[in-house]
C-alpha cells in the first residue's frame, strides 16, 4: 500500500475586539485610509514586517503581515541530516519572515479579529500611523451590569431601531414616531454624544439593553470611561472567537488568500 501523507491541515484562531479611534468605531474614510496602501514595511519591536493589505467588498478591511527579527542568529546553521556545521549564510541585516500574523475588520459589525492576541500593540502601531488620535483595541463586555460598574462616565450611546419598537418603545420612542410625517419608519439609527457621568443613565441603559434582548432593537453600543481609559459594550459583538482551518505549505506556513477565503467565508456566514 502507498504511503499515506499526514495531512498538513491546521487551525487557526481569530479573537474579536474592538477598535477605536479617538472616542469612536473607525470612519469608513479612516479605514480606506488605513487599508488602500496594498503593501508597506513596517517595524515594531524589532521586528521587521512586510504589510500587505486590502479593502474586501466595502466590507472587509484585511491586513496580513509576515515578520521575522535580524536577531538572535547563531554563526553557523547545523545539517539535520549529518550534523555537519555550515556558515550561516543570513547576515546580520537579514530577516527570516516566518512569522504571521492575520487581522479583519468587519465594517458592518464593527469587529476586529486578529489572530494573535499577543500581537495587539502591533496594531496600535500601525494605525497610530494614519491618526493623531489615541488607538485602543479592547476586549468586549458581555455582562450590561458588568459594564455599567466598570465605567464612571457615559460617552456615547447609539442603537439601530426597527418599525415594531414603536409600539413598545413608550416615552422614548414616541417622539420619532412620525418625526417626517410619513409614517413610522422601517430602521432608524440613533448615535447620541455625552461625556456625563454614568447615574444619569443607568435605567435608560438597561432599558435599551431589555428592548435589545427582546429584538426591539438591532444593535446596541455603550462607551463610557474610567481612570483606565475606554470601556465598550456592543451586542453584535456575539462572536468572540472564530475558528478556521487551512492548509499550510512545505514550510510550515498559511497561504494567506487560503486563510482570507476562510475566514471571511465565517464572517459572512454568521452575519453578526
Amino acid at each position: 500500500m502507498p504511503k499515506q501523507e499526514k495531512s498538513t491541515i491546521f487551525d487557526l484562531t481569530f479573537s474579536s475586539h474592538q477598535l477605536i479611534i479617538g472616542k469612536s468605531f473607525p470612519s469608513e474614510d479612516f479605514l480606506i485610509k488605513s487599508f488602500q496602501t496594498n503593501s508597506l514595511e513596517l517595524i515594531h519591536n524589532e521586528a521587521f514586517h512586510q504589510v500587505t493589505t486590502s479593502i474586501i467588498e466595502e466590507r472587509f478591511y484585511w491586513l496580513y503581515t509576515s515578520y521575522g527579527r535580524p536577531l538572535p542568529r547563531t554563526d553557523h546553521v547545523i545539517s539535520i541530516e549529518d550534523g555537519e556545521k555550515t556558515t550561516n549564510p543570513r547576515t546580520k541585516k537579514q530577516i527570516e519572515p516566518n512569522n504571521q500574523l492575520f487581522a479583519v475588520y468587519d465594517f458592518i459589525t464593527q469587529n476586529f479579529y486578529i489572530s494573535n492576541l499577543q500581537q495587539k500593540n502591533f496594531f496600535k502601531t500601525f494605525f497610530e500611523k494614519y491618526t493623531k488620535d489615541e488607538v485602543i483595541i479592547k476586549n468586549h463586555y458581555k455582562n450590561i451590569d458588568e459594564f455599567l460598574k466598570e465605567i464612571s462616565s457615559v460617552e456615547k450611546i447609539s442603537f439601530t431601531g426597527c418599525q415594531n419598537l414603536f409600539s413598545n418603545g413608550g416615552d422614548l420612542m414616541e417622539p420619532l414616531k412620525d418625526i417626517f410625517g410619513y409614517g413610522e419608519p422601517v430602521e432608524f439609527f440613533i448615535e447620541a454624544k455625552y461625556g456625563a457621568k454614568k447615574e444619569k443613565f443607568i435605567e435608560r441603559i438597561k432599558d435599551l439593553w431589555k428592548k435589545q434582548q427582546s429584538s426591539q432593537l438591532k444593535t446596541l453600543v455603550c462607551i463610557g470611561k474610567n481612570d483606565g481609559g475606554l470601556k465598550i459594550f456592543n451586542t453584535n459583538s456575539i462572536i468572540d472567537k472564530l475558528t478556521i482551518s487551512s492548509n499550510k505549505d512545505e514550510q510550515s506556513l498559511f497561504c494567506e488568500t487560503d486563510v482570507q477565503k476562510e475566514i471571511l467565508n465565517k464572517l459572512r456566514k454568521s452575519n453578526v
